[in-house]
């Protein structure tokens, strides 16, 4: 399959070579308008001169491509999905789908009209942990789950002047979206409200807050929490894949680390506590790999735009409550 390369920044870095090594996919054309990033990338990545364009309008009509990869700033992905449907394109885009939600819906809407494939690249929910979680819960391994708590601390994104320094709620707004779409992902349900606060720490380095709780409901009872500091100064478990503890009657499954256990210790069972196996993950780059395969079988990928809007719903509808300091029913949105 053909492909566009639609950014030459650093992220371009990690889509490039991902593309090289599928034994499916060809690179036919790149789009950058930015002289450093396109010098860098032919210096650095050997990316042909002769096959950069400014605009992905322009690359699309000099070349024969099957898809496209965004790796473009948030706020330029509705552009860059608009110029991929109109030439007829699948798109891949990176998270998040847009950075603002009558946006995001507007790209769902132009997706599903144009009839392409639109994914977006959750990639924490293809990863072992979540993965084999989804498959133990499906299977009742503790029963119906009636809670989710997840804690996340990290010294996150410290380079001066970036936009994850200087927005308001990007710790909430970047790493929350890979959350809160594996809480969707691994309870196989869908959110229906949110109620946040945000804040700062003293020595927080981050102009807008750092630092949440948030208390989600789900459309079957469920109850989840996401506790979060962006700005620790100490010990940061499991990177950012954070500690999660699923409750059920029959026990609990935690991630410990990189660790997946099944506990029961309750005084009337006999006490078990289990690591568990985790399942392989499709490697060396699942999200990749399912995207190619959906089109292949043309069938919608997982983590399609239109799946992905609801997990964002769930980021803008904590944004609206920390900023209302009230409980947002998604449904609002």
């Amino acid at each position: 399959m053909k492909a566009i390369l639609v950014g030459l920044g650093g992220r371009a870095r990690h889509w490039q070579a991902a593309c090289d090594q599928h034994p499916e996919v060809e690179w036919v054309a790149y789009v950058e308008p930015s002289e450093q990033n396109k010098n860098r990338a032919i210096a650095e990545r050997g990316v042909p001169a002769d096959l950069i364009f400014d605009d992905l309008g322009d690359a699309a009509a000099s070349v024969q491509a099957d898809f496209a990869v965004d790796v473009t700033p948030p706020a330029v992905h509705e552009t860059i999905a608009m110029k991929a449907f109109d030439a007829g394109l699948h798109l891949l885009g990176e998270k998040p789908l847009s950075d603002d939600f009558e946006a995001a819906k507007r790209v769902v809407d132009a997706g599903k009209k144009a009839g392409v494939k639109h994914m977006i690249t959750q990639n924490y929910r293809f990863n072992a942990l979540p993965r084999t979680t989804r498959r133990l819960l499906k299977a009742q391994r503790i029963g119906d789950v009636a809670q989710l708590d997840v804690s996340l601390y990290v010294d996150w994104a410290d380079n001066p002047g970036s936009h994850y320094v200087t927005e308001p709620y990007m710790f909430l707004t970047d790493m929350g979206i890979h959350h809160f779409d594996m809480m969707r992902y691994t309870l196989n349900a869908d959110a229906v409200s949110a109620h946040a606060i945000t804040w700062n720490l003293p020595w927080g380095w981050h102009r807008g807050d750092a630092c949440q709780m948030i208390v989600f409901k789900f459309e079957n009872g469920m109850v989840a929490t996401h506790r979060g500091i962006g700005c620790t100064m100490g010990h940061v478990p499991a990177g950012h894949n954070g500690e999660w503890r699923y409750e059920g009657p029959n026990g609990t499954l935690t991630w410990e680390g990189f660790d997946l256990f099944y506990t029961l210790k309750h005084k009337r069972n006999p006490q078990i506590r289990e690591r568990i196996e985790l399942d392989e993950v499709d490697a060396p780059n699942p999200v990749l790999n399912e995207f190619v395969r959906a089109l292949c079988e043309d069938r919608q990928p997982e983590c399609n735009a239109e799946d992905n809007l609801k997990s964002m719903a769930m980021v803008f509808g904590a944004v609206t409550s920390a900023r209302e300091g009230r409980e947002v029913q998604l449904a609002e949105l």
